[in-house]
């Protein structure tokens, strides 16, 4: 079954100080030594980058995001697939929210909605 997309009618690009630096990996599992030597190693599916961003939309687009975060996508806990900045150019890859980063808004001047959200991304 095909993962379902970011929607086409809501933007995608983070506003311009709307970004964080990309974590291009999740942090190594470490295990304390009696030595007091630190191992550290990857675990199984490590490829996951961490991007946090703010997308600045309007009301209504606002409206169409909110109902496919919480139809769509279970209340954002299933996989999609969305445009996300590499560092040089937007690509389309698998996403999920963060458990820790689930989209929380504000409203702005002008009807404008600023969402701000972290996203795990497979293979960035």
């Amino acid at each position: 079954m095909p993962l379902p997309s970011w929607p086409s009618d809501v933007p995608y690009a983070f506003q311009d100080d709307g970004g964080s630096p990309i974590q291009r990996a999740l942090p190594p599992v470490a295990t304390e030594m009696e030595g007091g030597n630190q191992r550290q190693r990857p675990r199984p599916g490590d490829d996951i980058s961490t991007i946090s961003q703010t997308i600045v939309m309007t009301n209504a687009q606002f409206a169409t995001f909110t109902t496919w975060w919480k139809d769509t996508l279970n209340l954002g806990t299933a996989r999609f697939t969305a445009p996300v900045w590499s560092g040089t150019a937007y690509v389309t890859k698998t996403c999920m929210f963060a458990p820790d980063g689930k989209p929380q808004d504000s409203f702005k001047v002008n009807d404008a909605v600023a969402v701000s959200m972290k996203l795990r991304v497979s293979n960035l």
